[in-house]
């Protein structure tokens, strides 16, 4: 089973774009937060006593008619939850060399 389930902030205003007259794509960066464990595994908290937190930033692209709910409804900063799949690509570079990539392809999008 391929799940992913994100509930984060938009690190960007998403752009809608037209890859062909009948596919948009909007690709937006999530981040996300979870508590930092100290070296016993445990959470610990700051100077400003608030628990310590590590911030993750994830690629998701969405297509067509979610792609255009997306950009036409939220701007950087917004809380975003996001249902859909991973998607690895592989490619080579200029040089020859092999590189690679993974997005979140989003199913579902819901706004707060």
């Amino acid at each position: 089973m391929n799940n992913v389930n994100l509930i984060g902030r938009l690190t960007r205003t998403p752009e809608l774009r037209a890859v062909n007259p009948t596919t948009n794509v909007a690709t937006i960066f999530v981040a996300t937060d979870r508590p930092k464990l100290n070296k016993d595994g445990h959470t610990y908290k700051g100077e400003d006593g608030f628990t310590v937190k590590e911030t993750e930033y994830h690629k998701v692209t969405c297509f067509n008619g979610l792609a255009k709910a997306v950009a036409g409804n939220r701007k950087k900063g917004d809380l975003i939850a996001i249902e859909g799949r991973l998607h690895y690509t592989r490619w080579q570079d200029a040089e020859g060399n092999d590189r690679y990539g993974c997005e979140i392809i989003a199913d579902r999008a819901e706004f707060y």
